[in-house]
């Protein structure tokens, strides 16, 4: 009787430990938001995982957005765009607005981001604009545009990028925040 029952304790142990998913490596799934910064040094931002990431990082997280310099033909800073790991449809202009206010009312309240038109980059980025984000794993986000500045820095012979944005991402795949 005794081995019965430690072989049943054992069974619902690895029952649990199995399919219910408890590796702690993955990142805890819950609908989050903030505000975050990317730049030239912290190059990417996952929304999974809710932070800015630099490329490559120990972790291997695969960032959703990537920060890039929008330059012409001469190398003149035009500005920034956000780009995907990978060349796949992943933005969609929701909204562009001139007041600061407008912009986060509408933002706040944007409670479905649309499933259609996304676009490989979101081009060009501008301040109160709200861009659907599709990530990754095919979940969705949503970012308001705080701040953008880009220009050549001459010093270190490179291009400085930067990004302030609000986020909110939805785990579950749903297109409703």
């Amino acid at each position: 009787m005794y081995k019965i029952i430690s072989s049943f304790i054992f069974f619902i142990i690895f029952f649990i430990i199995f399919f219910c998913g408890c590796d702690s490596t993955e990142p805890i799934v819950e609908e989050k938001s903030d505000i975050a910064t990317i730049n030239q040094n912290l190059v990417g931002f996952s929304f999974a995982h809710g932070i800015s990431i630099s490329i490559p990082n120990s972790e291997n997280i695969v960032p959703d957005i990537l920060i890039l310099a929008h330059t012409d033909e001469h190398g003149n800073v035009l500005g920034v765009f956000f780009g995907a790991d990978i060349i796949r449809p992943a933005f969609n202009l929701v909204k562009e607005f001139s007041e600061v206010d407008s912009a986060k009312t509408f933002f706040e309240n944007l409670s479905e981001v649309p499933d259609s038109n996304y676009q490989d980059l979101a081009l060009p980025i501008r301040v109160n604009q709200i861009w659907a984000v599709k990530t990754i794993d095919d979940k969705y986000g949503k970012i308001l545009i705080l701040n953008e500045t880009a220009y050549y820095d001459s010093a270190a012979n490179n291009y400085f990028t930067e990004a302030k944005f609000r986020w909110k991402y939805q785990p579950n795949g749903s297109k409703l925040f």
